[in-house]
């Protein structure tokens, strides 16, 4: 039977995104009658913006946070597996009336730092590790709600700025000037003062021939530009968007986080050769299974896949022991900061430390049109 993606942002998308990699990406909007609704676009039809409709009329387009936190299959891998969920608070449109509109502003502080407490008010029953969930924002006022709200959760600022209205390439050409100015370290730095776990990296800051074009210094995933990288972010986690099968491999073996929309448990061998493991975080491969992977013939990774899945413990069976020595060698290999002990009081049968790279879902399963 072929594989059928579900719709992104949807209930099984997200289920999906759980079972078959590290975690998953999810989009909030805030409904009329105050609830969270998994939707990315701003609109669900020309001029319908979700945040003037209630929950109820929403139905037929998006499914709640409520339902999402309802099914164990969700939570309970969040809560005791080490999955990660990074949750993006969608501004809305200045057309919409909501948030200040076009004045924004205060109130637009307000409607975020408002989302900001039905999602700790959601969440703060499970009890979650402080390394399984991020929150963060596309909105240039989002730091203040978060120091309205007080929010207890790690949060991130997503840069360069992309505004929540107009078409997806204007948007891109606006955000232009904001890309160039901002070299991955200057990022990298401004997220450490704000006190972030990790930077949302946009890929373009890696892969491709707009790297050379930030002011500043231009990093990637090869020869000298990544021993840079290395050398410079020592272990500061970057979870880099969109991630092509192409150059996924290059950027785990970087040590980064990849979120991708490729999330058919079809795709087991990769464009650059070797076989696919979608779970290196929650289910870490040892050195032998990994150079395995990478040099395996076409054609049998599927059983590969299978053999190692059958073979190598998640990363919550392990004792205390074996996460150490996965620690020691990833923070050896990659040039953490961090001291291992140091590493090692963030890791727990259900807490993997941010610098361990993963395998994130955007938008649970991947983006769909």
């Amino acid at each position: 039977m072929v594989w059928q993606q579900p719709a992104e942002n949807s209930v099984a998308a997200h289920l999906h995104g759980m079972i078959h990699l590290d975690g998953v990406e999810l989009d909030l909007r805030l409904t009329t009658d105050g609830e969270l609704m998994l939707h990315h676009d701003d609109s669900f039809a020309k001029g319908c913006y979700v945040e003037n409709y209630s929950s109820s009329e929403m139905k037929e387009h998006a499914e709640t946070f409520t339902t999402l936190l309802e099914k164990p299959g969700f939570t309970e891998p969040w809560q005791h597996e080490g999955k990660c969920v990074c949750v993006e608070l969608k501004s809305p449109h200045p057309s919409s009336g909501k948030g200040g509109g076009w004045l924004a502003g205060s109130k637009r502080i307000s409607h975020i730092a408002e989302m900001l407490d039905k999602v700790h008010e959601a969440l703060e029953p499970f009890e979650l590790p402080s390394t399984s969930v991020v929150l963060y924002s596309f909105d240039p006022r989002f730091l203040k709600a978060v120091k309205k709200a007080d929010s207890p959760y790690r949060h991130a600022r997503l840069m360069p700025y992309l505004r929540e209205w107009g078409p997806a390439r204007l948007k891109k050409a606006v955000a232009i000037p904001s890309f160039m100015a901002n070299s991955l370290p200057r990022l990298m730095r401004k997220h450490q003062s704000w006190g972030a776990p990790m930077i949302p990296c946009a890929a373009q800051y890696l892969h491709g021939s707009n790297r050379r074009l930030v002011f500043g210094t231009s990093v990637g995933l090869e020869g000298r530009e990544l021993e840079r990288l290395t050398r410079m972010r020592k272990g500061f986690p970057a979870f880099v968007w969109p991630v092509r099968p192409s150059f996924e491999r290059s950027l785990l073996n970087a040590g980064l986080t990849a979120l991708t929309d490729y999330t058919s448990p079809e795709l087991t061998e990769l464009p650059c050769g070797g076989t696919r493991w979608t779970r290196p975080a929650t289910q870490p491969l040892n050195e032998a299974n990994e150079s395995k992977l990478e040099g395996e013939n076409s054609g049998t990774a599927d059983e590969s896949v299978a053999t190692i899945d059958s073979d190598t413990p998640r990363w919550h069976e392990l004792d205390d022991s074996g996460r150490r020595e996965l620690l020691d060698g990833w923070r050896k290999r990659w040039q953490w900061g961090r001291s291992l002990d140091e590493l090692c009081a963030d890791a727990s049968a259900n807490s993997i430390p941010w610098e361990v790279p993963r395998i994130i879902g955007h938008r649970g399963a991947g983006k769909t049109a």
